[in-house]
């Protein structure tokens, strides 16, 4: 195997990191050249800016860890639909996770690494589809305009962990909404993109197992 690139995706305590670690150690072992990235959108390069327009746009509401999360929900939602500084908020933001995916995906790959992909750009769309209320040609659209340069991976692997195990694996997460929006999201990411299903709620060797037997069909 060489040169592929595979991404994991689903719900924050899916079981998503424990795959991506077992399928680096069993392609290192057998002497792959694989590196794991986890391309979920981090603010790096404009990270003043963007923090600045976070504030500007939502205001109290700008953390949706930090305090009511259907409050949080409902101010991004209400100022999507009045543009402006939410327009150039997303461009910001848009920017950022090019210059991400460009230094830890594209570069990456032309050195010759099989890449696994903890989160990619279907988890962006997930995330931007959930925040604004919005449904499947939303998410088509996002990844097929917004990011139609990025590396298309190999194999798409969606853990599919019902929202319950995923809540009693996690102690972070901001309110039971923010992973029951995102469910049926993922669920048409993966029919949209012919995504391997995998679930995560199952004995953990025999997951592991089925996401060895993914990536060695490809």
């Amino acid at each position: 195997m060489n040169n592929k690139t595979i991404c994991f995706i689903g719900l924050d305590g899916s079981g998503k990191s424990t795959s991506v670690d077992y399928a680096y150690d069993t392609l290192k072992n057998r002497g792959v050249k694989v590196k794991k990235v986890r391309a979920a959108y981090v603010i790096k390069v404009m990270s003043f800016f963007i923090k600045l327009g976070k504030k500007l746009v939502l205001k109290k509401d700008s953390n949706p860890y930090g305090g009511d999360y259907k409050s949080y929900l409902e101010s991004m939602r209400k100022q999507s639909e009045k543009k402006g500084v939410y327009k150039i908020f997303t461009a910001l933001t848009t920017f950022e996770f090019r210059c991400q995916i460009f230094f830890s995906i594209t570069l990456n790959k032309l050195f010759g690494y099989t890449l696994l992909i903890d989160r990619y750009i279907y988890d962006n769309a997930v995330t931007y589809a959930a925040n604004l209320g919005k449904d499947t040609a939303f998410l088509k659209e996002t990844i097929e305009k917004k990011w139609k340069n990025a590396p298309k991976p190999d194999l798409i692997v969606y853990i599919k962990t019902p929202v319950e195990t995923c809540l009693s694996r996690k102690d972070d997460i901001p309110d039971p909404l923010y992973l029951e929006i995102r469910e049926p999201l993922y669920d048409e990411i993966a029919n949209l993109y012919d995504a391997k299903i995998i679930r995560g709620d199952i004995e953990k060797d025999e997951m592991l197992s089925k996401v060895i037997d993914a990536i060695d069909s490809i």
